[in-house]
């Protein structure tokens, strides 16, 4: 065994993350080779080996699974979560994400948890510390690389892999926990793909937890404002990551003008939201609307709005039993409660 020591920053595979890891083309069981280990028994880099002989390397503790055309796809938002972290964030994902979808960070006391779509990987800290035992994060983007390495560092029961979720590198029905994807499945190529991909990873007793950006095609000014969020979009998207910076900090300044910040934000010019109370209300306010802005109209490739009748619809594909879905007619409720998710039990 290669033993190799390496800065506690460095990323390594836990033992543990082997065990759950798969082929994402058909499933079948990966082979460790040429491991070299750090001194607590942790894999630093290797060969992950397919029984068809498909080869995943890992780098600097990281298995990866990323193809360059999916790269290409996602990199606005690998630009996006180095530049920004998240880590202001904390309060808004109590009071929105944790509140309003599970009441509370108890939720994950205790269990295994995948993040799907990770981004900086501020949320899979915070899962951590509210008690996980263990979690797999997992992300595309080259954020896995900058971001996400000082975002995790010194937490032993959080991996990361690299890879697309909605052909995720584990193994079907292994995940007792929670599969969460908040935020994200609207940036996959197909949201019912991806939702059915991440389903088949729960085992009996655990839940898949997911949303999804809204349409509201029975109102006609809200598609008044979507067609011409769309339009503007194309424009905006295929602008530098630092052309766009600049758009949102102009808009997000604007934003605290009386009267015009309202008119910005409902035509969907920009986007701040809600900003709980706090320390630093001001600053995070205007963050909260430089990102959520950066993020509303990036460069990715995929960005998905679905009906209530298409979500409902995906809802009984994937679980016909009502009584295991919380949260459903709350997800559908006018307005939405902010960072409310839908949880299917299985």
């Amino acid at each position: 065994m290669r033993v190799v020591c390496f800065p506690k920053t460095v990323r390594a595979v836990k033992p543990f993350l082997l065990n759950y890891l798969c082929d994402p083309e058909d499933k079948s069981d990966l082979s460790l080779r040429d491991a070299t280990y750090d001194a607590s028994g942790d894999v630093i880099a290797g060969s992950l080996i397919s029984k068809s002989g498909r080869m995943y390397p890992i780098r600097n503790g990281i298995p990866r699974f990323a193809e360059q055309q999916a790269l290409r796809t996602v990199e606005s938002f690998g630009d996006e979560w180095n530049h920004f972290n998240f880590d202001r964030f904390r309060l808004n994902w109590l009071a929105h994400t944790v509140k309003n979808t599970f009441g509370s960070p108890d939720a994950f006391a205790g269990k295994l948890v995948v993040d799907a779509g990770a981004g900086s990987g501020m949320q899979s800290r915070w899962m951590a510390e509210a008690g996980a035992r263990h979690v797999i994060s997992l992300e595309l983007s080259h954020a896995v690389d900058g971001v996400m390495q000082r975002n995790l560092a010194g937490l032993r029961n959080v991996d990361v892999v690299q890879c697309s979720i909605d052909r995720p590198p584990i193994k079907d029905g292994v995940i007792d926990g929670i599969v969460i994807c908040h935020n994200v499945i609207q940036h996959t190529a197909s949201v019912e793909n991806t939702a059915s991909a991440l389903w088949r990873l729960v085992k009996s007793g655990g839940e898949l937890v997911f949303n999804c950006y809204g349409k509201n095609e029975s109102n006609p000014l809200w598609m008044l404002r979507f067609g011409l969020y769309r339009a503007w979009r194309r424009i905006l998207s295929r602008r530098s990551f630092r052309t766009l910076l600049a758009y949102a900090r102009v808009m997000s300044v604007l934003r605290f003008v009386p009267g015009l910040g309202w008119l910005l934000e409902r035509s969907l010019l920009m986007v701040r939201g809600d900003v709980p109370k706090g320390p630093d209300a001001l600053k995070r306010s205007y963050v909260a609307g430089v990102l959520n802005t950066v993020d509303w109209y990036g460069g990715h490739a995929f960005q998905h709005h679905k009906t209530e009748r298409e979500i409902r619809a995906l809802v009984t594909q994937l679980q016909p039993d009502a009584n295991k879905v919380q949260n459903l007619e709350r997800y559908f409720s006018r307005p939405q409660p902010i960072g409310c998710a839908i949880r299917l039990r299985s």
